[in-house]
């Protein structure tokens, strides 16, 4: 082991480095993503003014620009930080490192019966949770690999991202940086604390294997194959925005344009307030409910739902920073998406696939009614 990787992986210093390198790599996310942001932002609400004074005033008009233009344009004006992520992320994955922070994770993941080959797919799971769970197929032992698919949901993948974004920006303006580490975190705290439960069931609990310390060498990160990798995910958001996100856009936009033009008495409306006393201890209105259910399909869909209620009119008021904390972590923990739910159906099961969807929902719910009952404290 060269000098660098004892210090990398160090007991001690190994932790500090990592939170100082993500903490780095979220504070340039933040400030080389706004400028670009803010042009996309302005070029959408340009785009839309422009289009209503030229168009008859009709409910197709408003369908392109109040619906259409505006929840893809919310989506996509966090583009540009998603790609400064990517390049971080794959610089950090391509060079070696983020190997040093599966052996410096491999002790903890020892201690709950698992080692830190297990923790592999779930940085994969950073970026999509569905390539992190075919990822974990390569353990061979059957109960660390389900445990391990199983674990990955907990992981921030990149849907959840824009969400992370909009409310960091509006309420943590001066903390930005640690509050998405805090994030990052809380996901990897929950699967690890799932793992140490869960390894206690008759279905999971055996004998952990040794520790697996093989470290590959650090080397520099290949131009080629880093593009390649960041373009793979800048893709995949792309065709989600120009498939899932417009159509999720266009059923919102109707829900609530229809049957009275008024957002107030529109059928998106009476399906948030009927799912509203569920998530009212929480500090969330029917609104948030209505964000949390278009979240579904894909996470990316709540910010687009989110830009269509507060330009249709429907303000989010309801939001203070400690309800801002509480969504966000709701966003981490909940419904995985379908494709995730589908993969892991595939992979462990139905029994286990239908485990993590109402799991996850139990665990969000219970951890955002605690941040709200705390933060309300103060």
């Amino acid at each position: 082991m060269t000098k660098i990787d004892k210090i990398l992986t160090h007991k001690i210093y190994g932790f500090p480095i990592l939170v100082a390198i993500l903490y780095l790599v979220f504070e340039c996310t933040f400030v080389l993503g706004a400028y670009p942001q803010a042009w996309i932002e302005n070029g959408v609400e340009w785009l839309v003014e422009s289009l209503k004074n030229i168009m008859p005033d009709t409910w197709w008009a408003a369908l392109i620009t109040d619906g259409v233009i505006q929840g893809v344009g919310t989506v996509l004006s966090f583009l540009p930080n998603i790609g400064i992520l990517f390049v971080f992320l794959s610089i950090m994955e391509d060079s070696g490192y983020m190997a040093r922070v599966a052996y410096l994770m491999d002790k903890i993941m020892h201690k709950v019966g698992l080692h830190g080959s297990s923790f592999v797919p779930m940085i994969i799971g950073f970026g999509c949770n569905v390539p992190a769970i075919m990822d974990a197929k390569s353990i061979e032992n059957k109960k660390d690999r389900t445990l391990t698919m199983l674990m990955i949901p907990f992981m921030s993948c990149s849907a959840r991202l824009p969400v992370y974004l909009f409310f960091v920006s509006a309420f943590f303006a001066q903390y930005k940086a640690l509050v998405m580490i805090s994030l990052y975190l809380i996901g990897v705290l929950m699967s690890v604390l799932f793992a140490l439960v869960m390894k206690r069931t008759k279905w999971f609990k055996q004998d952990a294997d040794d520790p697996e310390n093989v470290l590959t060498p650090l080397v520099a990160p290949s131009f080629q194959h880093t593009g390649r990798h960041i373009w793979n995910h800048l893709e995949d958001y792309l065709q989600k925005i120009v498939t899932v996100i417009i159509w999720a856009s266009v059923i919102i936009w109707a829900l609530g344009y229809f049957p009275t033009q008024e957002l107030e008495t529109s059928y998106l409306a009476q399906v948030g307030h009927w799912i509203e006393p569920a998530v009212q201890p929480l500090g969330f209105d029917w609104k948030m409910a209505v964000c949390l259910l278009t979240g579904l399909p894909a996470k990316e869909a709540i910010v687009s739902t989110m830009g269509i209620l507060a330009h249709g009119g429907g303000t989010l008021s309801a939001f203070t920073p400690v309800t801002a904390m509480s969504f966000m972590v709701f966003v981490l923990l909940y419904f995985p998406c379908i494709a995730t739910i589908t993969t892991l159906r595939k992979e462990v099961g139905r029994k286990w696939a239908w485990f993590t969807v109402v799991n996850s929902l139990i665990l969000a719910w219970l951890l955002a009614f605690l941040i709200q009952q705390i933060g309300g404290l103060f």
